[in-house]
């Protein structure tokens, strides 16, 4: 009886994604990738931006890592660009921002212009639906601005 609960409780627990955290388009690693491409042959604007998902839900289960990655070869998060949210609310939930070439959006040692943009979500249960609203901005082949507008929805 008791190694029959052990294993139901076991099992709810992978279901609710305390031990994987996984949900939402997030994998079991707690990192949510988001693939962002420009159109071939255009020059980048909101309408030749392709941001997967466009509205990245995180799920339940705690921590979150978001990696936004530039899969267009030419472009890059450099200077002043990343992911910046529109709203001064964000409940204490975002940190850790900053451009990377590691694709699971560790730090890297190297300087210059980056693939890679992170932020560090806490999903706290509280903020569960809550929308956050964000710009993406990055520099193109040739110097040009690009930004996309897309959110993220916790819980």
């Amino acid at each position: 009886m008791l190694a029959r609960l052990a294993a139901f409780v076991a099992l709810a627990s992978l279901a609710t994604g305390a031990w994987g955290q996984s949900g939402g388009h997030c994998g079991s690693d707690g990192r949510c990738r988001i693939k962002v491409t420009i159109d071939a042959g255009q020059a980048c604007s909101d309408a030749t931006i392709r941001v997967d998902p466009e509205g990245a839900e995180m799920g339940r289960g705690g921590g979150r890592t978001i990696v936004w990655r530039l899969d267009t070869p030419g472009f890059a998060f450099c200077g002043g660009d990343g992911v910046q949210f529109k709203r001064g609310d964000l409940d204490f939930q975002f940190f850790g921002a900053g451009a990377t070439d590691n694709d699971s959006g560790d730090d890297d040692a190297s300087g210059g212009c980056k693939r890679n943009f992170r932020w560090r979500n806490k999903n706290e249960p509280h903020t569960f639906g809550k929308r956050y609203d964000y710009l993406i901005r990055f520099t193109g082949p040739g110097g040009q601005v690009c930004v996309k507008d897309p959110f993220v929805r916790n819980g």
